[in-house]
């Protein structure tokens, strides 16, 4: 039996093309499972700092001096500068050891959380944020990575269950990690909490990680243009928003910070066209599913960092309650969210991607309408409740998502599947921060209090958000017709 086993795992290990897979007895299926977590955990540490910055904000305003759109830039920032990154992990990913992409991603959190610990000046702090979202846009596609060049496809599901289990636990525990530090001790410590997770995840995963290089190594140079335009067509993008904001009565600024973004975007679409060096594989979108399960992750992150971002102020602004408060609200619904990340993923195993997809859209959908309709009448109870039931629809949808659309791809190009998603994801929590600050600050540009423009601005917020969960929703839907057989073959 042991023997047949072993076969097995050998047969699914040279059925995977692109990568050497080792491990063909018992001790290195369980080594393969603890890399899966350690590479998670990496990933885990970038994802709870970007989530916990946002309960600081008042402090830090009051610290810095500073508005609300300047310091949101700390969170938008860190989402902007990780998404860059991530944009460059599915050409490295060609070329270099997932171990050796790991390190690196695992070195660069340790320069930019003590940079950030000690910083005497809001610049200097937005310095260390960023080099902590670099690190962040290494380590988070690994995570699913990990899974693709270790893990035989019929357990895909069960083991991207419980990578979004680890991933899911720092949004669920950012801000209350957040406000319990500047509440008890300071913000700077949460930079400085991490690091015992870190060294600890970067000990197991270079002891376990699986020497996954690849077979036949990418020869083509990078596209240093594609990345130049790219990384300008989100800049300027993220600051036409911002500028909307912080000068509303004069958007000429804004309007010109578009044209950059309209230039920069044409700029990338005649490079990408036209030059054989290797960027982002937007190929990928010409499927319809991929497309489609593409803008409901985007959607799916828009609307669940927006959330992150207007409750815990709601509630410290508006309802006056105190950093630790606000940042607790938030997790009961993510902790039992991530809880049920595996179960999720199994659900998906079982009932496939239609059913497990839409179950996700109308719990969101449930949720933000919830939220949006009682938001003047919010309380403990009501946030707590409310985000339960948001929480489980993006528990459903949030790992399975990228699960699906692997499954229409060859299995060579799930490294570019796993990038352009998590270049989405990152990217959406920059517009999601970007578009509730620029409606507040607009509303407080009309000379309302600040206490009113969040009152009004995150109503506009939800409404908003209700808006984007009925399109995932119809989203999915239109994807039925277009769900062929999964390309499991190299193609």
């Amino acid at each position: 039996m042991r023997s047949a086993r072993v076969r097995a795992l050998r047969l699914s290990s040279s059925k995977m093309p692109g990568f050497d897979r080792i491990g063909d007895d018992e001790v290195s299926v369980r080594k393969n499972g603890v890399a899966v977590v350690s590479a998670s955990c990496l990933g885990f540490i970038g994802i709870l700092l970007g989530a916990s910055l946002v309960v600081t904000f008042p402090t830090l305003m009051r610290q810095f001096a500073v508005p609300l759109t300047v310091v949101q830039w700390l969170s938008a920032g860190y989402y902007l500068a990780a998404t860059i990154t991530m944009s460059t992990t599915a050409y490295l990913m060609k070329r270099m050891a997932l171990r050796r992409l790991f390190l690196m991603a695992g070195v660069l959190f340790i320069p930019g959380c003590l940079l950030s610990a000690v910083a005497p000046s809001f610049s200097v702090l937005l310095v260390g944020g960023l080099l902590c979202a670099v690190a962040t846009g290494l380590a988070t596609p690994l995570m699913y990575q990990v899974v693709f060049a270790v893990i035989p496809q019929t357990e895909f599901g069960k083991y991207n269950g419980i990578v979004t289990m680890i991933k899911s636990f720092g949004p669920a525990f950012g801000p209350a990690y957040g406000g319990l530090l500047a509440y008890w001790l300071s913000w700077r410590v949460l930079f400085l909490g991490v690091l015992p997770l870190l060294a600890l995840a970067l000990v197991a995963g270079m002891r376990t990680l699986p020497a996954t290089r690849p077979v036949v190594k990418e020869t083509a140079k990078f596209n240093w243009g594609g990345l130049l335009f790219f990384g300008g067509l989100l800049v300027t993008l993220s600051l036409a928003i911002n500028q909307v904001g912080t000068h509303f009565h004069d958007l000429t600024s804004a309007w010109l910070f578009l044209l950059g973004a309209v230039v920069c975007g044409g700029l990338l679409t005649v490079n990408l066209r036209h030059s054989s060096r290797q960027y982002l594989n937007f190929g990928l979108l010409r499927r319809p599913v991929v497309a489609l399960r593409a803008a409901c992750f985007f959607g799916l992150q828009f609307v669940n960092l927006s959330l992150v971002f207007v409750i815990p102020l709601y509630a410290e602004v508006v309802l006056h309650y105190n950093s630790l408060l606000a940042g607790f609200l938030l997790l009961p619904g993510a902790v039992l969210g991530a809880l049920l990340s595996p179960l999720a993923g199994r659900l998906y195993d079982v009932r496939g991607g239609f059913f497990t997809l839409m179950l996700a859209s109308v719990l969101l959908f449930s949720g933000t309408v919830l939220y949006c309709g009682l938001f003047r009448w919010l309380n403990v109870g009501l946030i707590i409740g409310i985000y339960v039931i948001f929480r489980l629809g993006y528990t459903f949808g949030f790992g399975n998502i990228i699960t699906d659309a692997g499954k229409y791809v060859p299995q060579n190009e799930r490294g570019g599947v796993s990038s352009l998603f998590n270049v989405f994801q990152q990217y959406a929590g920059t517009i999601g921060n970007n578009v509730a600050a620029s409606i507040e600050a607009a509303l407080e540009a009309c000379g309302v209090t600040s206490t009113v423009a969040l009152l009004r601005g995150g109503q506009w917020d939800l409404l908003l958000l209700v808006v984007m969960t009925a399109v995932i929703m119809l989203l999915v839907g239109i994807s039925r017709r277009f769900t062929k057989a999964p390309a499991n073959r190299e193609e």
